[in-house]
């Protein structure tokens, strides 16, 4: 359906693709749409439904990438599914009773949005836009000026170190670039509150940060108030500078060197351009990806919009600011005042309004930033209620449904983009909708056993291949539902306060560096364990209906199916709730590079396995007789060990174990200058081919059952380690 760009360098601008894949995408679907309605008799339902799963298999043996079969295959499945819900809406319908009629729609619902979503993501993901590269020009006096703007709230002084280096260090000419701390931590408005030890604190935090910034070369600005939270704050240092452009950075979001050649380009070969977004990549897991371990094996849960969703955006225009790593011109910002702050996504709003007027965005997708995900359970909560509560926000105040200056396919993929958020509440409805039949006996759905695997299974397994088709190097299907389980209890009632009060919501910072010092059972478990209670009770409920219920085990088998599916799904939360000690701050990032050290003048080739900004793993074989210990020091250039920059580097001798040809050596960096800093951030830091390598290693579709049968024995491993640790607590 959609047109990807020439391989040529030459700018045109992607909106001149967007109509033609906007109409082939709605002539499609439409007939589509057409050739489900018509009456289909059983016999030819039933071939339908056995070409789907045929289907099903032959994608999966061939895996194609792109072109007109992969269309033509997702164009099936919106068939398949467009005649589910027909049937589903014109022969399911319970009418029996007022409650019955109430269950049926609420679990309808909850379906529709799932086929609605269907839809979409046929619309924006069946052929994502490959955006050619567009490099930022030579002569530095074509260069735009860039200011580098990090807003920081109450993020580690260390932590805040480490961005402000790096991003002192990107690759820029000389005079064309400013770094700026944005401190909202030390206000005039908190260094003067009632509290005299926040006060005190707010003080200490003003004056210490003021130093970092003059020893590192970055400029440090704060404001009178915390008025308007992040948005508030950039705005305010909108006002005392003067770039062309401004690159918006989170207090832990690490720059590689070249996120500004990479970037740059596009604003001069477009001047109607206000954005270009890169990818958000994490090195350390989330608590889903520490707490089951799947980090280095599963790609992120943020994959799958980063590397096909806003790719699509792109391919529409329509690819949208997500707060970081993410340049844009600040002339078109202040046209509108300023990053907007109607709603606590400030980004998604901003780039809604600046689409409106007719300006373009532009998504590069190569990693250069290196950030955190928030460490805990309950912080990953907190981020995630923001993020729920500013897209339905954004649905409401600004509907982009309605909003005038927007193209057609922008109005889809902005809809997109809020609609998804509204996950919670259908997770729910399918959760409870069963148990109300099963429990109370409330007919939420008519049909018999054959019914559902003419309509049902076919539906169920083309959603199954569509999502394998858009996304399976990019989420894993058991981890897509269980990612939307862990959030959808909470943030269903931050919906609901949304629902309520539109302007309710205020921002909270997500937190980051926190410290795990040793295992425990999240404190957001409690309604998990009542929700579990009543999946068990609904299960040994329909047990019993499915031997003595008038209606028949026809609707009980449907519904038991969900409900043990269900239950799954939520004893596995449990082992995402057991929270796994974490000592460090700053992550490790596996590597694998042949090195060599220095030891009492005398080399030590080894291999690097890994390195954070404090230290590194190291093998190194054993050379005549030499055996190292705990205290030894080793010299290096920087240069030598994958950095960009020469400085000479001691490493002390932390750990030692010995192994089969050598020793595996635990390192640390004794930094003593600046200089010497500097390079072991570049070291760190600098190569976003480093990310990209990392990010696309986890993206492999093989073997997918079996990685994904891993999965859940680890989620079910971990859940009892939770019930486990419970136990001992009740009992002390």
């Amino acid at each position: 359906m959609a047109r990807t760009s020439p391989e040529s360098t030459d700018f045109k601008p992607v909106s001149r693709f967007a109509p033609l894949r906007t109409f082939s995408a709605v002539i499609g679907l439409a007939g589509v749409a057409i050739l489900a309605a018509m009456p289909t008799p059983d016999a030819v339902q039933i071939q339908l439904g056995i070409a789907t799963v045929a289907t099903y298999f032959l994608m999966s043996w061939l895996r194609p990438s792109g072109g007109p079969f992969r269309s033509f295959v997702s164009l099936l499945i919106v068939f398949t599914s467009t005649r589910y819900m027909i049937w589903r809406v014109t022969e399911t319908m319970p009418t029996d009773s007022p409650f019955s009629i109430v269950g049926g729609i609420f679990l309808l619902g909850a379906e529709s949005y799932g086929y609605v979503l269907l839809l979409l993501s046929t619309f924006l993901s069946v052929d994502v836009y490959k955006r050619p590269p567009c490099p930022a020009p030579i002569s530095p006096e074509a260069c735009p000026t860039v200011d580098i703007l990090i807003p920081s709230y109450n993020e580690p002084d260390d932590l805040l170190e480490v961005t402000l280096t790096a991003a002192l260090n990107v690759n820029y000419p000389t005079g064309r670039v400013n770094v700026y701390l944005l401190d909202d931590g030390g206000t005039v408005a908190k260094r003067n509150q009632a509290d005299p030890k926040k006060a005190a604190e707010a003080q200490t935090r003003f004056a210490h940060l003021q130093e970092v910034c003059a020893r590192l070369g970055a400029r440090y600005l704060t404001r009178e108030k915390n008025d308007h939270a992040k948005a508030g704050n950039i705005n305010a240092a909108l006002k005392s500078i003067d770039g062309d452009l401004v690159l918006i950075l989170d207090a832990d979001h690490v720059p590689s060197t070249d996120i500004l050649s990479q970037t740059v380009g596009y604003f001069v070969e477009d001047p109607k351009l206000f954005l270009v977004q890169t990818p958000h990549f994490f090195l350390n897991p989330d608590p889903l990806e520490r707490n089951l371990g799947t980090f280095r094996n599963m790609p992120s849960e943020n994959e799958m919009f980063y590397s096909v969703i806003q790719r699509g955006l792109d391919g529409l225009n329509a690819s949208f600011f997500c707060g970081s790593a993410a340049v844009l011109r600040r002339e078109y910002i202040m046209e509108i005042g300023g990053i907007q702050g109607d709603t606590i996504t400030e980004d998604a709003e901003t780039a809604l309004e600046l689409h409106s007027r007719g300006y373009r965005s532009a998504y590069v997708d190569r990693p250069m930033v290196a950030g955190l995900s928030p460490e805990t359970f309950s912080g990953f909560i907190v981020q995630r209620m923001r993020w729920t509560q500013g897209m339905v926000q954004i649905f409401l105040l600004k509907n982009p449904l309605l909003k005038k200056g927007l193209t057609f396919a922008q109005r889809v993929g902005y809809f997109n983009s809020c609609f998804y958020w509204f996950f919670p509440l259908a997770r729910m409805a399918f959760i409870l909708g069963p148990l109300l039949y099963l429990l109370f006996g409330i007919q939420v759905y008519v049909g018999d056993l054959s019914d559902f695997l003419m309509y049902g299974l076919p539906h169920i397994v083309g959603a199954l291949m569509l999502s394998s088709i858009l996304y399976g190097h990019t989420r894993w299907a058991f981890a897509s539902e269980l990612y939307e389980v862990i959030q959808s209890i909470h943030c269903s009632g931050a919906i609901l306060e949304v629902l309520r009060n539109p302007r309710a919501p205020s921002f909270a910072v997500t937190p980051k560096g926190e410290n795990l010092d040793e295992n425990f059972v999240s404190p957001l478990a409690r309604p998990f364990y009542i929700l579990i209670a009543l999946v068990c009770l609904g299960e040994l409920a329909g047990l019993v209906r499915w031997f003595v219920d008038p209606v028949g085990p026809g609707v009980v088998s449907v519904l038991l199916f969900w409900n043990t599916f269900h239950l799954l799904l939520l004893v596995s939360a449990l082992g995402v709730l057991y929270e796994r000690s974490q000592q460090r701050i700053f992550p490790r990032f596996e590597t694998h590079r042949e090195i060599t050290l220095n030891h009492l003048g005398i080399p030590v080739p080894g291999e690097m396995t890994d390195v954070s900004i404090t230290g590194m793993g190291c093998r190194v074989p054993f050379g005549e007789g030499k055996r190292f210990a705990v205290g030894d020091v080793f010299k290096a250039d920087a240069r030598d060990l994958g950095a960009i920059v020469p400085s000479a580097l001691d490493l002390k001798v932390l750990s030692v174990f010995d192994e089969a040809n050598g020793q595996k050596l635990g390192l640390s960096f004794v930094i003593e200058n600046q200089e010497q800093w500097a390079a072991v951030v570049a070291l760190m830091y600098a190569r976003s081919e480093n990310w990209k390598t990392f990010r696309d290693g986890r993206a492999k579709s093989d073997n997918m059952g079996a990685k994904i049968a891993g999965l859940v024995r680890s989620s079910l491993s971990h859940a009892m380690n939770h019930i486990q640790a419970v136990t001992r607590e009740i009992r002390t």
